[in-house]
């Protein structure tokens, strides 16, 4: 082939190597401001191009359409959403966060730090959030700021922002039976926002990643188990109801008495035999504590609150005794048999399950999803089993 022809496809080659360069830039941009890193499996560029000699190429007559270096769909399923428009004359609104008159006393407001966002009150607005930068007035320096607000980026890699109010609406719709390309044409008849039902569901997904440790803890509450139960009497502790200690040191009795078969057992040899007979000698205690817990259970359960983190423990222990004295009359089951772990399912399936539970406790999702999606986003946020809908 004539040296000419060889030199423009070398040219080609070296152009196309530039250009995918310059493409895997622009992705990897994407793909960070979407979701803060760089997504695997966006593109497939076969190393071996660089391996190939131009006379290779030419003896084939053209680059094989598997090491042309084209970018290829990532098998994960990746699309980019289209970007969100915004109307110019949607409404607005402003909101100020500040801390508590218990928590800034005795503090100076010297700034506020703004943010804008998409929000929903009643129609769909422009929101902007001012967020109270606090110093004290005693000249010590110290200086606090309001919690931050709980805001989710544009999935489709724009610098819009969207708010706890906007992702739990849509959240809200969808799991009412709505799908997100209905949402989406009703977002843009009512308000004239366009955003894609890809960028849609991206942001219910964020809400459902956020709040997982609260559907999690959610599903594994109604699950019969000592350790479970022992969470939620510490959930009522650390919520200030000191009358929980009284069965958390029940139930660490009982751990101690099962710990104490365990090590005698191994002492003796640590054959399964050993260790039957080991609890059954500690099991007499056992039942006997047991019996005095469940029977304070069904004391105390009558005068809490259904809803307290104190009276669902308790309601819980009452309701499940049966289950849970098993283990006193079979000397191979562990008393934390029934404490599996932490379920990890669609997240879709874990919002509905949240929003059953609000249902069936007359609470409004939305206003629960809002909530819980601006406390978890806090920089501590409190433990997941105060959050759960009551």
């Amino acid at each position: 082939m004539p040296s000419d022809r060889k030199s423009e496809l070398e040219r080609e080659l070296i152009a196309s190597r530039h250009e995918n360069a310059a493409l895997k830039k622009t992705i990897d941009l994407l793909s960070r401001q979407a979701y803060g890193r760089v997504m695997p499996g966006l593109y497939a560029i076969p190393a071996e191009i660089e391996k190939v000699p131009p006379d290779d190429l030419l003896r084939k007559n053209s680059v094989p359409e598997t090491t042309d270096g084209t970018l290829h769909e990532s098998a994960a399923s990746y699309r980019i959403p289209e970007p969100v428009i915004v109307p110019s004359d949607l409404p607005s609104d402003e909101v100020k966060l500040e801390l508590p008159p218990s928590k800034s006393a005795g503090m100076s407001v010297i700034a506020y730090e703004s943010a804008s966002a998409i929000a929903v009150r009643s129609p769909v607005v422009r929101r902007t959030i001012h967020r109270a930068m606090y110093v004290s007035d005693d000249g010590s320096g110290m200086a606090s700021t309001a919690p931050v607000p709980a805001l989710f980026p544009d999935p489709s890699g724009g610098g819009q922002m969207f708010d706890a109010s906007f992702v739990s609406y849509v959240t809200d719709y969808h799991l009412a039976g709505m799908t997100f390309r209905t949402i989406s044409e009703r977002l843009k008849l009512e308000s004239g926002l366009v955003i894609s039902e890809v960028a849609l569901r991206d942001l219910v997904l964020a809400a459902a990643e956020t709040v997982a440790p609260v559907c999690s803890a959610l599903v594994v509450r109604t699950l019969p188990g000592w350790m479970n139960l022992r969470r939620m009497f510490e959930c009522a502790k650390a919520g200030g109801d000191w009358l929980a200690d009284e069965f958390l040191q029940a139930i660490h009795a009982l751990c101690e008495l099962e710990d104490h078969a365990r090590i005698r057992a191994k002492r003796l040899g640590g054959a399964p035999e050993d260790l039957y007979r080991e609890r059954r000698a500690v099991r007499l205690e056992s039942a006997r504590i047991t019996t005095r817990f469940f029977e304070r259970c069904r004391e105390m359960l009558p005068a809490q609150n259904p809803q307290s983190p104190l009276g669902e423990a308790l309601r819980h222990a009452v309701e499940h005794e049966k289950t849970l004295s098993e283990f006193l009359y079979d000397p191979r089951s562990e008393l934390s048999r029934a404490n599996p772990e932490t379920p990890v399912a669609d997240p879709f399936a874990m919002l509905a399950i949240c929003a059953d539970e609000c249902r069936s406790r007359s609470v409004s999702f939305r206003g629960w999803l809002e909530d819980t999606l601006v406390r978890l986003k806090q920089p501590n946020p409190p433990p997941p089993e105060s959050l759960f809908p009551r």
